[in-house]
């Protein structure tokens, strides 16, 4: 029976790996919600479907938050390049046999940006600052002692100046325990929605009606409707080596969507004690990438890490993490963080 699950596993993979190799591409909007967050699963090659925990995994699967037995608080900060930096708070609690409920945010921040008119090209009439973020709700369950499902609500807000985008958009998560060397096997598709477009003042231009009397008026631009970055994405996890003392566990990923290359992740954890860990992988969403200044291939998209899980008693516990993402040709990104188990 075992063997049959495992064999299932790697069968469903390869077909989902086979019918993504066809190549889309497409227009999407509200990108900073496929920017991986969190630092264990970004040192992991970007996946966590099958293995991310606690209020972490509200940006993953909602599904394994319902793994809790405790409230759990997720905070990760990520120092992206040209001075765009992200952060991620999430909380989940659980309410007895109901389930657990979550609330998180993601707050991307594009710094202070010159403004420029058509009369100040080169700017001294101030600056903005554009923002993105999603505040989550999510319900999560375990449905039976091997499946748990759950589900969040985003509200998405886009502001650029006097110009803003907002939506609304679901992800919805399953994963299954095989009970057989830790395997698990997920799912999830996230960013389901409908479109969106920019409104605002922004989008307001006066005219000259008339040269001689000097007559004005007001025109307003209409801007084109996006998509949501919409995905849909199959894992599995499974323990390499595991004894009283190390821990070897590997992770596999495939994401499929209609705006970009679909990619493959996956990677590999060493733990020690289940306290040390040391944490490596690759995804090949920047396959592509080169260095325009050479030509040749660079290191895009190799990722490694590392992480302290400590448990102060059997219900108090402290995790620390690091990840590192390889983005080619727009430099390397630093992710940190931090979780609390109650």
């Amino acid at each position: 029976m075992n063997k049959k699950i495992l064999v299932t596993a790697l069968a469903l993979l390869y077909a989902v790996s086979a019918f993504a190799g066809e190549e889309k591409r497409g227009e999407a909007g509200f990108m900073f919600l496929k920017v991986p967050m969190g630092a264990r699963e970004t040192a992991l090659g970007t996946t966590g479907l099958t293995h991310s925990s606690g209020a972490a995994a509200m940006y993953w699967n909602p599904a394994n938050v319902s793994l809790i037995d405790g409230p759990s608080f997720s905070f990760s900060y990520l120092n992206h390049f040209a001075g765009i930096s992200t952060n991620y708070a999430a909380l989940a609690f659980p309410m007895s046999d109901v389930g657990v409920f979550g609330v998180s945010l993601n707050y991307m921040s594009y710094g202070d940006i010159t403004r420029t008119t058509v009369d100040n090209p080169e700017g001294g009439v101030g600056t903005y600052a554009p923002y993105e973020l999603a505040f989550g709700l999510t319900y999560s369950k375990q449905i039976t002692d091997r499946v748990s499902g759950g589900m969040t609500v985003k509200f998405i807000d886009s502001k650029i100046d006097l110009v803003e985008a907002t939506a609304v958009a679901f992800d919805f998560g399953f994963t299954y325990n095989t009970d057989f060397r830790g395997l698990k096997l997920a799912f999830a598709a996230t960013n389901l929605g409908g479109q969106s477009r920019y409104e605002g003042d922004g989008l307001l231009r006066t005219i000259t009606v008339n040269n001689a009397s000097g007559q004005t008026a007001f025109l307003r631009y209409g801007s084109e409707p996006f998509e949501l970055p919409a995905s849909v994405a199959f894992g599995a996890t499974m323990d390499v080596w595991r004894d009283e003392q190390n821990s070897i566990t590997g992770t596999l990923e495939q994401n499929i969507n209609s705006f970009q290359v679909s990619r493959t992740n996956f990677g590999a954890e060493y733990g020690f004690q289940n306290m040390f860990f040391v944490r490596g992988g690759f995804t090949s969403a920047l396959k592509k990438d080169r260095d325009y200044k050479t030509g040749s291939a660079s290191q895009a998209g190799m990722t490694f890490g590392a992480g302290i899980n400590y448990k102060f008693n059997d219900q108090l516990g402290a995790s620390v993490d690091y990840g590192f993402l390889d983005m080619g040709a727009l430099g390397a990104t630093h992710r940190f963080s931090v979780g609390v188990n109650f």
